[in-house]
């Protein structure tokens, strides 16, 4: 069947994504500089559940760019600033590696990966300086927070239900300056332990993939902001025809679920907040000699949102598996 042949999508759980994320991500909370690791809708990935079970290794690499803005005088804390009307644009490259560990089983299959995330971010925002507000716009290019999953387990009910098991962890190895509006870190561990699930419907060759990731971070020395414990639920269905073309939508759902800490979090009532993302997405798959090269391009749309970046991302990928 041909979903056991596919390879786990990029990043597994984000690291996925697209691996993107940054800080300016939209996450769908307050957290420190509005963002957090994920973005709406970008951490998915077709058969998320499904590692196959051929070992090997693959690679992946894409592009996401997303532009969004937090309006209406809300105050916004960033790496120590407290700044308002914020706009921001992001662009991010990862370059992921991925390898399929051998099994001697047939119900589980194993797989790790790391994530070199290239990105260029710019922010323009009003500061206060005493009496007196500035608009200033800062930009910065170079390699973020790196991305490691050391295991993705992926069991096998039957060919057409799969469930993943995954762990994430974000490493603060990019560059970070406190009273930036841009840095190439969050300047924090991340962990993000997440569930995936994949159902496939053979008689009419569509997929339905939902994941669910909780992200947890530690504090950030240089500011002393704590962020919040981050709930990512994230669903897509996609029907495939006979020529490898697949077409279909992602929804999410980002919300956190306990307040950020600190003093500047406790002068903003805990800056918690939520944000809802919906789009297209398409896919295509082909042989390339023995091995199997997927694409995929998504637009996903941020509505119903609550103290964070507001806006659209846009996303193509591509695996090879080899």
């Amino acid at each position: 069947m041909k979903t056991k042949h596919q390879l786990i999508g990029l990043c597994l759980s984000s690291v996925f994504v697209l691996v993107i994320v940054v800080s300016s991500a939209p996450s769908a909370l307050a957290v420190e500089g509005g963002l957090g690791r994920p973005i709406s809708g970008m951490q998915i990935v077709p058969y998320a559940g499904v590692i196959p079970p051929e070992p090997g290794l693959a690679v992946a690499t894409g592009e996401t760019y997303y532009e969004g803005s937090i309006g209406g005088g809300r105050t916004v804390p960033i790496a120590g600033l407290l700044v308002a009307n914020v706009d921001m644009k992001a662009a991010f490259t990862p370059i992921a590696l991925f390898y399929i560990w051998p099994t001697p089983t047939k119900e589980w299959n194993f797989a790790s990966a790391v994530s070199f995330p290239l990105a260029w971010l710019e922010v323009t925002a009003n500061l206060s300086l005493g009496p007196l507000s500035i608009r200033k716009t800062e930009s910065t290019f170079g390699l973020f927070d790196l991305v490691f999953t050391p295991i993705v387990a992926s069991h096998h009910f039957s060919q057409t239900d799969h469930l993943a098991f995954s762990f994430t962890f974000w490493a603060p190895t990019g560059s970070f300056e406190k009273g930036r509006l841009v840095n190439l870190s969050q300047n924090t561990w991340t962990f993000i332990p997440g569930v995936a699930y994949t159902k496939i419907l053979p008689e009419d060759n569509i997929e339905l993939t939902g994941i669910w990731q909780m992200e947890f971070d530690t504090e950030d020395h240089a500011t002393h902001y704590q962020n919040g414990i981050l709930s990512d639920l994230e669903v897509l269905a996609i029907k495939r025809f006979k020529n490898g073309l697949g077409i279909g939508f992602v929804e999410s759902w980002i919300q956190q679920v306990s307040d950020d800490e600190g003093t500047t979090a406790n002068r903003l009532n805990g800056f918690s907040g939520r944000a809802f993302g919906i789009g297209p997405i398409a896919t295509y798959s082909t042989k390339l000699g023995k091995s199997q090269l997927d694409f995929n391009v998504r637009w996903i749309h941020d509505f119903d949102v609550s103290k964070r970046f507001e806006g659209d991302g846009f996303n193509f990928s591509a695996s090879l598996k080899f």
